[in-house]
């Protein structure tokens, strides 16, 4: 009797102080898990920072992962729309479904860019019809995406509301002392423009005050023709643009032949996620990091005008 009261104990402590375990889709949502659960969690990122999310190659070892998951959070607005709902049906876990406690949209509550304002179809190329998914480069929008994944730990983990609460709230004050440093550094630069491939930098652009219009990828998800690329040249050369920004996942040889047109521009390749480069340890080192080449970049472009 008396071993089975101690196994009872056993087993009821190793529930009550098990962690929560977290996947995520995109290693920008493990970080910030990370920052809110702290010890109370183990989590885990389906995929690293230098891959690109529209597109995974599903492995057996994901439904795994998922099967045993509490929570699973998503950047959502369809970024993940080629693999992520098909995983979450496969993995038979009913907690973490759409609808449930343990299901984490990281979009709620963010004010998304670029809705398209006209009727979008595939003939357009991988359109996103809710708008531009990539609002974890501002770091406003990750107090947000902070707050959703700080809901989701609470309703699977009641007990520790208020820990994560406090957790989140050093969270809030970090992105806002990170918003407030690198503004400061880039006000003289606020205006600027710079040629993108892809649209994934619009929200740092928007965030820190310039623009970020001119895309070289005719259609998203689609090559760009030659005729396409040679109007962006003339836009580049007619607008005195001289920085092309790309990410880890974006082919470089169309920003490097453009740039081979525009006299004394320079191709950046920037890292989008946490763990897009050797220097984008932390979110924070993302940001600083961006902003840092972006307006070095800027200097020197100006300099040899």
């Amino acid at each position: 009797m008396k071993i089975k009261f101690l196994l009872f104990i056993l087993l009821y402590s190793t529930k009550m102080f098990s962690e929560v375990n977290v996947i995520t889709t995109v290693s920008d949502l493990k970080y910030i898990a990370d920052q809110i659960g702290k010890n109370k969690i183990k989590s885990e990122s389906m995929i690293r920072g230098f891959d690109d999310p529209h597109y995974v190659m599903t492995r057996p070892d994901y439904l795994v992962k998922l099967s045993d998951a509490d929570v699973f959070c998503q950047i959502g607005l369809d970024l993940e729309i080629g693999w992520a709902p098909l995983l979450l049906q496969q993995s038979r876990n009913i907690k973490i479904q759409k609808g449930q406690n343990g299901f984490c949209d990281a979009s709620v509550g963010i004010n998304i860019l670029g809705k398209p304002t006209i009727q979008v179809d595939r003939s357009m190329g991988d359109m996103h019809i809710f708008g531009n998914p990539h609002y974890s480069l501002d770091p406003v929008n990750a107090i947000q995406m902070g707050i959703n994944i700080s809901a989701a730990l609470g309703r699977i983990d009641p007990e520790n509301s208020e820990f994560y609460s406090n957790n989140l709230n050093e969270f809030k004050e970090k992105m806002i002392t990170l918003v407030k440093e690198e503004s400061k550094k880039f006000q003289p630069y606020f205006g600027s423009k710079v040629a993108v491939f892809h649209d994934e930098f619009l929200y740092l652009a928007n965030r820190f005050k310039f623009n970020a219009n001119l895309t070289l990828e005719e259609r998203p998800g689609v090559p760009p023709s030659t005729r396409y690329l040679e109007q962006c040249i003339k836009n580049l050369n007619a607008n005195k643009i001289k920085v092309i920004l790309i990410s880890p996942v974006n082919n470089p040889q169309f920003a490097e032949y453009v740039s081979s047109k525009v006299e004394g521009s320079i191709v950046l390749t920037l890292p989008t996620s946490v763990g897009g480069n050797k220097e984008a340890k932390t979110y924070e080192d993302m940001i600083r990091f961006n902003m840092k080449k972006i307006k070095e970049a800027l200097e020197k472009t100006s300099a040899g005008k």
